[in-house]
């Protein structure tokens, strides 16, 4: 039953998927029931960081009743909670714009860079790397302040079951989207 909302929110997000795949057809039929899109994703404009702020909604949508967290501690958790998810996502997205930029760097088919530009990139993917572990433990410690023990350990827990779910239900998605007559996708050959 708690996987429900989670469900819905995929189901409506890989609809947005399809419908952009296809050409343009009418909105499907909007409503809260399992296997229907969600109101408000039926329009195909969801960024990413949009779909990321829902799963992020989830969460702190059930982090409430999963930790058992009190009156007292709740409008407390979910500001350094928020705090949490803004660096994991800044730092993200910071890390995808260097990963980019070696990509490119790196092309074969392009000029080879020269070593200094790419050392200049290594270098601030690593400074990017510790700042990032640095600022995770520092918003984890704030976090850490308004739980008790057994609640720590349980968010710790409960995260890694909302990542395994998320990753579990965009794959029953990817496969339930793939026409009939389509092979599975194979993985490609390691890039190194």
């Amino acid at each position: 039953m708690r996987l429900l909302p989670l469900t819905a929110v995929l189901v409506g997000l890989f609809a947005i998927a399809g419908l952009r795949a296809q050409d343009p057809q009418p909105p499907p039929p909007q409503g809260g029931s399992p296997g229907m899109p969600l109101p408000g994703l039926g329009n195909g404009d969801m960024s990413p960081a949009e779909i990321q702020k829902l799963f992020d909604a989830y969460l702190v949508m059930e982090a409430q009743q999963a930790l058992e967290l009190t009156e007292a501690q709740y409008p407390q958790f979910l500001t350094r909670l928020r705090a949490l998810q803004d660096t994991r996502r800044r730092n993200q997205q910071e890390r995808m714009q260097l990963m980019g930029q070696l990509q490119r760097l790196t092309n074969p088919r392009v000029k080879r860079a020269e070593p200094g530009v790419l050392e200049g990139h290594l270098t601030s993917l690593q400074e990017l790397e510790s700042r990032t572990a640095a600022e995770l433990r520092k918003a984890y410690n704030a976090l850490d302040e308004v739980l008790e023990v057994r609640q720590r350990a349980r968010f710790r827990v409960f995260e890694e079951q909302i990542e395994r779910r998320k990753i579990e239900l965009l794959m029953r998605a990817r496969q339930q989207s793939r026409p009939p007559n389509q092979q599975p996708l194979r993985r490609p050959p390691p890039l190194l």
